[in-house]
């Protein structure tokens, strides 16, 4: 296994984390939709994912 080229991306993600509580009010009465928006950071966290190695 090898990490992806852009792996350093990843760490784009811990903004996701940090934008989860507002993602989480879109979904109660008080909150907006456009707090959904956040979720395109947790995207991120893929490019943590590593490749399978070929042989």
């Amino acid at each position: 296994m090898k990490m992806q080229k852009n792996w350093w991306l990843g760490f784009l993600g811990f903004i996701g984390i940090y934008k989860i509580p507002g993602m989480i009010e879109a979904f109660q009465a008080d909150g907006s939709w456009m707090k959904l928006i956040g979720f395109i950071w947790l995207l991120w966290f893929g490019y943590f994912i590593p490749e399978k190695k070929e042989d």
